[in-house]
């Protein structure tokens, strides 16, 4: 959605805008840059992601680490684009669990998830995925993986059929290409020099309900002598919306402490304080030539605290795609 609004305001904003005062005043000219996405012959493009993700949980941290890379074969759609994603390289460390147990847990599930070498799905212009192609097919396929591996029995099979039976083509695509997403953001832009274009949403909050939250686009160079431009993207709420969301979902949560209490016949335990940091941050270096990014560095926070209970989640990558 952003694409399209900043696109559109590249077109408007590239005609005379007229100031009328008194008298007319000369036209004001916005000079607008325009990365467009032009992708290679064949429609192949390669990625590669470096992503280090790391949870503290009452002081208890876990990181992994995930090298990758991946081929797309893109050909046209009504949509836009239907991309058939291949897995060309797959490397996951898991450091910090607490013992061997937590180690192979994890490991069981990014093994499945690892035994899925391709998903095909369809994007927009931009490159942005829309939804998984043949969805059902897919999640039947993880789930027999998973089974595969360990990371789940049969009696947890409902569970896993619970968490994605309900889960549209949409919904996937959002679940398991966040990649792709965040690689799509700076496709086809366009933007006036180091002039923050800023669009308001909203975002679930982490206790339920919404946040207000604001996404923000810069481009902050355009060299065409080596080519490039560089686009800074930002998002999330603000700490005065973070700060209204808590004073907002205080009562939902007094009163869930409240029914709990009394099932339990003791006495309610306070909410205490919430503290929340959300948001994530990418810098990216863009092919003037192709549209495609030739690096992204992005960081995503979700710190969420209540009372004496912690957790944080802290994500990192390293992007890039180029011709293949």
């Amino acid at each position: 959605m952003i694409r399209a609004v900043v696109i559109a305001a590249c077109i408007a904003g590239g005609m005379a805008a007229t100031a009328w005062a008194e008298t007319p005043a000369a036209p004001v000219q916005v000079e607008y840059y325009q990365l467009r996405l032009t992708l290679p012959a064949g429609g192949a493009v390669k990625q590669t992601l470096t992503r280090t993700t790391q949870t503290e949980t009452d002081g208890k941290v876990v990181t992994t680490r995930l090298n990758a890379e991946y081929l797309s074969q893109i050909s046209r759609h009504p949509d836009g684009f239907r991309v058939v994603k291949s897995r060309l390289k797959n490397d996951f460390r898991v450091e910090g669990a607490e013992t061997d147990t937590d180690r192979l847990e994890l490991e069981k599930v990014m093994q499945a998830a690892a035994s899925i070498s391709d998903i095909t799905y369809i994007a927009d212009v931009s490159l942005t995925p829309l939804r998984v192609e043949n969805w059902p097919q897919l999640r039947n396929r993880l789930k027999a993986a998973m089974r595969r591996t360990g990371a789940i029995n049969a009696r947890e099979g409902d569970a896993f059929d619970a968490l994605y039976g309900p889960m549209t083509a949409e919904m996937a695509a959002e679940q398991f290409l966040p990649e792709d997403a965040l690689l799509a953001i700076p496709h086809n832009l366009g933007l006036s020099l180091n002039n923050p274009y800023r669009l308001d949403s909203l975002i679930n909050g982490p206790f339920g309900g919404t946040i207000s939250a604001r996404e923000t686009l810069t481009l902050t160079a355009w060299d065409e002598a080596t080519g490039q431009a560089e686009v800074l993207y930002e998002s999330g709420p603000t700490r005065e919306a973070l700060d209204a969301y808590a004073r907002q979902i205080r009562p939902t949560l007094e009163q869930t402490a409240a029914r709990t209490a009394r099932v339990r016949k003791k006495a309610p335990v306070p909410v205490g304080d919430i503290r929340l940091d959300i948001g994530t941050t990418c810098r990216y270096r863009i092919s003037l030539h192709t549209g495609l990014v030739g690096r992204a560095e992005c960081q995503s926070v979700r710190d969420i605290g209540q009372g004496d209970e912690r957790r944080l989640h802290r994500e990192n990558w390293v992007l890039s795609e180029t011709p293949a």
